[in-house]
Order: C-alpha cells, then structure tokens, then sequence
C-alpha cells in the first residue's frame, strides 16, 4: 500500500514542475531552467530590432559611461559631455550591432576573459527603445585570430569575441564578423562630433560669411536656385567654387573638442577681431554661427572656435592645410573666389555673327545664315569658308577661358588696365540682336586685361588668352588646300629631294597605275596601294596653319623644296565641255629651327600665301612607293 506523505510529495513535486513549465511556456523557452543552447553559426546575435527602433545608446569604458539620445536635432551626448554626437559613429554602432553574424561559440568558462578582451577594458554596449527597455546588451573584446569570409567582399574580414549580457547569451562567447573597438580609442572622444557644421546642403538658404576681406553674404531663393552673391554685390558665382565651399564646411573636422570652462579663448579687441561663418536652411530664419578666433601664435597651425548651437564645446580647426583634413586655408571665403570668372556664358547655337577687330589690322567679321550651319568669311574681297579649328579655339576661348584676377568692380577710367585703346575687341551676335563685347587691353607691365562693354569690371587673364585667338585675316581661310577629284586625274608628278621627277599616270575607270621616270617605264615596281593611299591624302589635303604672305623664313625655305606635286586633271566648262588639261602644283620644305620645328613650309605656287603640314602627313606624301 503506497504510502501517504509518498503520494503528497510526488503531487507536490509534478505541482511545481508544471507551474515552472507554464512559466517557461510564457517566456517561450526553457533557457532559464536548463540553460540556453548557443545560437547557430551564421546567425545574427540581435535580429528582433530595426535601427529606427534605436533611442538611446549607452557606452560604458573602464571608468567612464557615455549616453547618448537621438531627439528632434539628431544624437545627442547626455554625459560625460552635453554636446553633438558624431551621427555616423551611432549608425556605425546600430549598424555594427544588427550585423554581429555569429562565426564560431563557446561557454565562457572555456575561455580566458582576459585574453578575449572581455574583462578589464572591455566596452560595454546597451542600445535602448524610446522605454528605455535594452535592445542590445553586450561587451565588446578584442579581435580573434578567425578571419570570416564574406560574399562579394574579396578580403576575409576580422571577427571580435562578443559577450552578450542577456540572461539567455550571458554564459555564451561569440567570434562574430566587423570590428569597431578604434571607435572607442582616446576615452570614446571619437563619438563626439568633432565637426562644428552639421547641415543639409540642399535646404540651405544663405551663408554669411565676415573675414579680414570683408562681409560677403551667398544666398539663394529656392533650393533648386543657383546661388549668387547678394553682398556686397550682385554676383552670379562658380559653381565648382560653391561646391568646394558647401563640402568643405560640411567637412571640416576639428582635431580636438574641448568642453568650454577647461578652455581660454584668445582675448578680442579693435585690432584682433573673430571671423564667422553663418548658416541658414530654408524654413528658418535662425543661424548657425561658427565663430574663429585669431591664431595665438604667428605660424599657429590651429585656431580656437565656437559654434551657437553648441555652446560648450570648443574646437581646435586646422587653419593651414593638413593631409587628410580640411583646413579654414581650403575653403573659398571671398568674393573672388567664389565669384564666377567665366568671361562669358555664350549661347553658341544662337550665334550669327562674329567681330575680330584688332588694333593693328582689319576687321575681321564670321558669320552664318540661320539656316545654314557654315560660318563664312571674307577674306581679300572673297567670300569663303571660315577656318573651323580657329573658330573653335576662338568659341572655346571666349566660353571656357577664366579670370585670373579681379582688379576693380567699379572702374569708371580704364586707362590704367589699357582698356581706353583696346588692342583687341570681340563682338557676339545673336539671332535675338542681343550683341555682347569683350575689350582686350594690357598695362605698362604687360600684364592682359579684359573689360565686357558696359560694365565696370575689369579682369585680370591669362596672355595666352590673347594668343589662342587667330586676328589676321589670312589665318581664317580655310584649312582645305584644294580639292582633287580622281574622276578627272590624269597624273601626279612627284619630285622628292634631288631625286628625277617620278610621273604616276592614273585610269580611274580601272583604279590603275602607270609610273615613268626619265623615259623608263617603272610600272612593276610601284606599289599600286602604296600610291593609291597618297592619293587618299591628297585629294583632301589639310593645312595645319595658314601664315602670312610675307613671312621671310618660309619663303627662304620654299626656294629649295623637298617635295613637290604636280596634278595633271581634265578640265570642263560650265556645260561640262572639255577644255583642256590643268596642273596645280604644291611644294614644301622643312622647318628646321624656331617654334615650327617638326613642321613642313607649303604654298601653292600660284600663289604667295604659304601653309605648314604637319610632319606626319607630310611622310605620307613623301614616302617610298616602291615595293621593297
């Protein structure tokens, strides 16, 4: 017969095992009562949270605990500072969290807390929701000797021991991917944000800048604006130079932050003054104001700063340039440096007429009719063909061509820059009548100034501007030195050096070739394609630069040629009747000395305005047509 009491204690017994079992049920394990099993390689440590979950972060180091709140103006540092925590090292700390992928595991009594890092100096992580209630909760050692390989990343990338402090992980020892401990160096200074700007480049409405230049106020009217210069003047800007200024600001990083009472700012007074810099975003009218203060020392490499909206921290900027940093040195803070130095902003399809007028010669003028996309010119009285490569160089130098200078803003005498006597004006002409012109002067140190008609602005530019711009009217023919139809040609003589004239007879209805020289017929031994190829450069050929008709060098090195051409072609007459055979001859020299080294003379000897040719095609016309 069982016994009483037996049968009391069983009872109790199966009692307080289902009472723990529901307990457990509702928890939705059984770690707590016999321990929780390690979670699985390749699984993350924290998956049951999204960053935006994320209110509050919590950094404990040795002797010191940081926390952290995301409120209305992004993270900010509660203690050990009340300051702006860099926003980048908390979605580094939540990215880093939600990514802990487990590579290997172990208890923690089989490994020594001290090697893995998790002992003295470990850092603790807490991430809290907007309860306060913890997210994530676990210390962060050292790197493991396991590198983890990872898809679509080449490198195998490091693994640290991960302890987390949850009842259910707290006697579990994770390798797990990503490391993050140089986060945490020189007492988590690193989390406060070292930058004294932070702002959204696209709602930003105005900058304001005062410096030992002067005030200078950029602003615009709506985000999708250009910006302009509104103080002290009307200014459209540079778009590059914007551009360095709004990534700059938003770059620059100081090397050290200090809390305000361990730091004294140098003293201010009439001769010493701040300089400031003043952001405003759209839909506000309140300004961020960083404030510099004058370097203590002559040769300082760093000055003291403040900014409104941080008003206990003070930053230590780079003033001068430093690898790595962005310096105040780096950033465009004047009115000419921001300013845009383009000479013009030409609407080229709309271009109908061009006006070279040079102080020493005729006016030169190019134009187009609307309709067709040839721009002529006029040249001795001869309407022709404008040169294209020297229209571009004249487009390009009048669009792409910058200031190098800005000398007055407000000239009323232009005698002194030599713009009262330009020695070159520049006229555009639109369909819509709207003409604009650039005057060209230069001073009595030689330096080249330009003024736009009806402005008083004067700029300083590059000489060689100057240069790139073809004045003479000779320069403007066109580069075609003729046009060889081989329909109608009948021979090519050619004479290279103290060479017999080589005479190529050519058929065109075959494509084939005859060659004589002194009476003895050479024809099998040219190369038929080696001669037709000549032809191919010849019938087309292209002058590199036209030269005046009284250049002395090029006529002295003309009177004993290289290389002549002669083209024998049948001539017709306006009913296309033949009249008789025609011959055109070219000859050429080389360059010997002088900027035109490595080039060719050339003329025509009907007439006296000689060419050069390049070196290359001028091989061409003169190489051996022989088979070898």
């Amino acid at each position: 017969m069982r016994s009483p009491g037996l049968t009391f204690v069983l009872a109790l017994v199966a009692a307080l095992f289902c009472a723990f079992a529901g307990w457990q049920l509702r928890q939705g394990n059984f770690d707590t009562l016999f321990g929780a099993l390690p979670t699985p390689n390749g699984e993350r440590v924290y998956s049951s949270f999204t960053p935006d979950k994320v209110k509050f972060i919590r950094i404990s180091y040795v002797n010191t605990t940081a926390t952290f709140a995301l409120r209305e103006n992004g993270w900010q540092a509660t203690s050990p500072w009340t300051d702006r925590m860099d926003p980048r090292a908390a979605v580094g700390i939540i990215d880093f969290t939600l990514g802990l992928r487990i590579q290997d595991s172990t208890r923690d009594d089989q490994i020594d807390p001290s090697k893995a890092g998790l002992k003295n100096g470990a850092i603790t992580i807490r991430l809290e929701d907007a309860d306060h209630s913890p997210l994530a909760n676990f210390k962060l050692g050292r790197q493991t000797p396991l590198k983890a390989e990872i898809n679509d990343v080449e490198q195998p990338v490091p693994t640290v021991f991960i302890q987390p402090k949850e009842k259910a992980h707290r006697h579990h020892v994770y390798a797990c991917t990503g490391d993050i401990n140089p986060l945490f160096k020189d007492d988590l200074k690193f989390l406060r944000d070292h930058r004294p700007f932070y702002f959204n480049p696209i709602t930003l409405k105005q900058i304001h800048i005062r410096s030992q230049q002067g005030d200078l106020t950029l602003g615009r009217e709506t985000p999708e604006s250009p910006w302009r210069i509104v103080k002290p003047l009307d200014l459209p800007t540079d778009p590059s130079a914007i551009k360095t200024l709004l990534q700059g600001l938003y770059e620059l990083r100081s090397v050290r932050v200090s809390d305000r009472p361990s730091v004294t700012l140098p003293a201010i007074d009439t001769t010493t003054k701040t300089s400031q810099i003043a952001l405003v975003s759209f839909g506000s009218e309140a300004e961020t104001l960083l404030e510099i203060y004058p370097p203590e020392t002559t040769g300082a490499r760093e000055v003291k700063a403040t900014v409104s909206n941080r008003p206990s921290t003070v930053f230590d900027l780079p003033l001068k340039p430093e690898p790595g940093l962005v310096s105040l040195a780096d950033l465009p803070l004047s009115v000419n440096e921001l300013r845009d130095p383009a000479l013009t902003h030409l609407n080229i399809p709309s271009l109908q007429a061009i006006a070279i007028q040079p102080a020493t010669s005729q006016e030169i003028i190019i134009s187009r009719d609307p309709a067709n996309p040839t721009w002529s010119t006029e040249i001795n009285g001869t309407l022709c063909q404008a040169n294209e490569e020297n229209l571009l160089a004249l487009i390009k130098a009048a669009t792409n061509s910058r200031a190098t200078g800005f000398v007055s803003d407000a000239a009323t005498d232009f005698t002194p820059w030599g713009l009262n006597r330009p020695i070159l004006k520049l006229r555009f002409l639109a369909t819509d009548n709207q003409c604009l012109e650039l005057r060209f002067g230069i001073d009595t140190k030689g330096g080249c100034f330009v003024n736009r008609l009806g402005t008083p602005i004067v700029m300083r530019v590059d000489p060689a501007l100057l240069a790139s711009i073809a004045i003479h009217p000779y320069e403007w023919r066109h580069a075609r030195l003729w046009s060889v139809d081989r329909s109608e040609l009948l021979a090519i003589e050619r004479k290279v050096g103290t060479e017999s004239p080589l005479r190529l007879k050519y058929t065109d209805r075959d494509e084939k070739w005859q060659a004589e020289r002194d009476g003895k017929d050479l024809t099998d031994f040219i190369d038929p394609a080696l001669a037709t190829y000549m032809l191919s450069v010849l019938e087309g050929l292209n002058v590199s630069r036209w030269l005046s008709p009284a250049d002395e060098a090029a006529a002295t090195a003309l009177s004993n040629p290289s290389l002549s051409l002669t083209v024998l072609e049948k001539s017709h007459d306006a009913e296309d009747n033949f009249t008789g055979i025609s011959n055109r001859t070219v000859i050429f020299a080389p360059v010997e000395t002088g900027p035109y080294a490595g080039f060719y003379y050339g003329r025509l000897t009907t007439e006296s305005q000689p060419f050069l040719l390049n070196r290359e095609t001028y091989q061409k016309l003169a190489s051996n047509l022989f088979e070898k």
